[in-house]
């Protein structure tokens, strides 16, 4: 009995250290974070912060700590976040606006979405500008207002819920999806064949895994006869 007490605060222990020394951020690519140890309702999920000139880009809400203030902090840049669709406006995003003052951006066709749980400061139609190598694109189906963000320079696009990978680099097949009621299959098949009109290689989206340097190969081949 004391020999299996020892070995689980043995356990309790090592896990602890290992949380602790685990790093806030992982390194995508040039300017592009992912934040680690993100999850949406118990399931893993990625956000992403891309570094520009003159502000930071949120793209979707981390959980608030203080280590990822820390981060997002040391750009010493007036950071920004834009919602990939309204589940993604998760209530941290309240705790952010008022603590660093992050200014939040979501597509007004999201306005009403069931799962929004913050209030965005700007809800827009026309996409909105942040920098030359930024790109925002409507990309209704998962939501109405549900957008995805082109980082021109590293050929990324970032996919929020409109597409993502599975586990051996291709998309994972969302036709297999229970819908919600907030979602039209048609109107997100037809995003993704529009998306198909940019210049990208990597992959980078909410829920799922990333698909880097085939992204574009694998959305082709996944919407033939569709």
């Amino acid at each position: 009995m004391k020999m299996m007490t020892y070995l689980l605060g043995m356990m309790l222990f090592l896990t602890s250290c290992n949380m602790k020394n685990e790093p806030v951020y992982t390194k995508l690519q040039e300017d592009i974070y992912e934040i680690n140890n993100q999850y949406f309702y118990g399931e893993p999920v990625h956000t992403y912060l891309i570094e520009l000139e003159d502000k930071v880009l949120l793209f979707d809400i981390s959980t608030y700590s203080k280590n990822i203030e820390k981060f997002i902090l040391s750009f010493n840049k007036p950071p920004i976040a834009i919602i990939s669709h309204g589940s993604c406006g998760i209530k941290d995003g309240t705790e952010w606006q008022e603590k660093i003052g992050l200014k939040v951006y979501a597509h007004k066709a999201d306005e009403n979405h069931p799962w929004l749980r913050m209030k965005p400061d700007v809800f827009f139609t026309e996409m909105p500008v942040f920098a030359q190598n930024i790109e925002v694109i409507h990309s209704p189906g998962h939501s109405a207002g549900a957008v995805c963000v082109l980082e021109k320079n590293t050929k990324s696009l970032f996919t929020g819920d409109t597409f993502h990978g599975d586990t051996n680099g291709k998309v994972k097949d969302f036709t297999r999806e229970t819908p919600e009621d907030y979602e039209n299959l048609s109107d997100r098949i037809k995003s993704c064949k529009k998306l198909l009109q940019y210049d990208f290689e990597n992959v980078y989206p909410f829920h799922y895994s990333i698909i880097e340097t085939d992204g574009k190969k694998a959305l082709r081949d996944y919407l033939k006869g569709k």
